[in-house]
């Protein structure tokens, strides 16, 4: 039996919940700042879908451009924290533990909290699309 698109996310989300630091002193992988892919393959569950996984190292007070995923993005908060803006939803705030689903085509923006951001992100990526696609600012300044 092949597990289903939600049991791969999950799984994929939980990765970087294996490795957190707690109690017992883990070492914990440190990536490079910026977004790693560590990820990346067919979905057999959902043909003509991939999935993309990213440890996310976010410098403090680092901004999120405006950008949309064709795709489902689900989010993972490891560390830091981050503020993060979905078009027409507001603003969230984002602390270690907590998630979010971004659905698809869902312009969104940010900005890694004060002492940065450690994340795990997953994508759902429809096959021959581009992982996100950037969107200006809107003028007057407004994200």
């Amino acid at each position: 039996m092949r597990p289903s698109l939600p049991v791969l996310i999950a799984l994929a989300a939980g990765l970087g919940a294996c490795a957190s630091p707690g109690s017992q002193g883990v070492a914990v992988y440190q990536s490079a700042p910026g977004i790693t892919e560590v990820l990346s393959g067919p979905i057999q569950a959902a043909p003509g879908h991939h999935l993309v996984t990213g440890d996310l190292n976010i410098p403090a007070n680092a901004p999120i451009p405006r950008h949309y995923h064709h795709g489902e993005e689900f989010l993972y908060i490891l560390g830091g924290s981050t503020v993060i803006v979905r078009e027409g939803l507001g603003e969230m705030t984002l602390m270690p533990g907590q998630g979010v689903r971004i659905a698809p085509d869902t312009v969104h923006w940010g900005k890694a909290g004060p002492k940065g951001l450690r994340a795990v992100s997953s994508w759902v990526v429809p096959d021959g699309q581009p992982l996100r696609v950037a969107v200006p600012d809107q003028p007057g300044g407004a994200h």
